[in-house]
């Protein structure tokens, strides 16, 4: 479906942005948190009719009293390092992001290759373009059961589904099954996502179960590729992952800051920024 963007509705934003006080302001990144979790300084710029050093200052003040966190180029919601979103919530997030991040990983992807996809909705959208796409010698493996299901889709697509203890929340198997299983595969390359990424800590996700059986499927991957969209740098969940050093590729979009991208070259991670779609 073609959508059509109306004139004059984004200039009548800008106008009650830039008569809001303080207060509204304060209560409209607040709000905006909580629908998304991150919100970056050139939206609110854009939506307050303000320079980005007058935004960095609101979010540096709010920062100080405990409301959010800042983080590279924007701010997060305070959820702390357990907060996991649902399947459901996160398929309604940066869609488009999403789908640019899983495009340049399917161009990743070689006739002949055993890959691993792991959990997440990014990672849902690159099984769709896997049965969409033309490339079929390929034997994909997984342990969630919306990506099993999308693959399932192409009949011309054989695939391997890793089993064990459901987690219901975000439809993905971990525990003693699964690692039991994995411990007898390898891959040429493993796709992985996490729930947060600081450059001094590396990637993180909020549960033991989760993050052991990433670090398995990295062991096991010759080529180790983390998708991760620009809302998850700047903050930590609970476990770590892996170190920044420890992947081969991030593939990330266009909203990725250029220091980030630097920093990671600096540890001899190849950076690929998914273009605007």
């Amino acid at each position: 479906m073609a959508f059509v963007k109306k004139e004059g509705t984004a200039g009548a934003g800008r106008q009650r942005g830039r008569h809001m006080n303080q207060e509204k302001r304060r209560k409209y990144i607040l709000d905006q948190l909580k629908i998304k979790s991150s919100i970056s300084v050139s939206e609110l710029s854009e939506a307050f009719s303000l320079s980005e050093v007058s935004v960095r200052k609101l979010l540096a003040s709010m920062e100080q009293e405990g409301v959010l966190k800042r983080t590279w180029g924007g701010a997060v919601s305070r959820y702390g390092s357990l907060r996991e979103f649902s399947h459901q919530e996160n398929e309604v997030r940066h869609r488009e992001e999403k789908r640019a991040i899983a495009m340049a990983a399917y161009d990743c992807i070689q006739d002949g290759e055993a890959i691993f996809l792991d959990s997440g909705t990014t990672v849902c959208e690159l099984a769709r373009l896997i049965v969409e796409g033309p490339k079929r010698n390929i034997m994909p493996c997984t342990n969630n059961i919306y990506v099993a299901m999308e693959l399932a889709k192409a009949s011309d697509i054989h695939s391997i589904i890793i089993g064990g203890e459901l987690r219901t929340n975000i439809y993905s198997c971990v525990g003693y099954l699964a690692e039991q299983v994995l411990g007898n595969l390898f891959f040429d390359k493993g796709f992985i996502s996490g729930n947060h990424f600081t450059v001094e800590r590396g990637f993180s996700t909020p549960t033991l179960g989760e993050a052991e059986l990433k670090r398995k499927i990295l062991s096991i991957s010759k080529e180790k590729i983390m998708m991760l969209d620009y809302t998850k740098f700047g903050d930590d969940s609970m476990v770590l992952i892996a170190r920044p050093e420890d992947i081969d590729v991030l593939i990330t979009d266009w909203h990725a800051p250029e220091e980030l991208v630097e920093s990671f070259g600096d540890k001899g991670v190849k950076t690929v920024v998914a273009p605007q779609l």
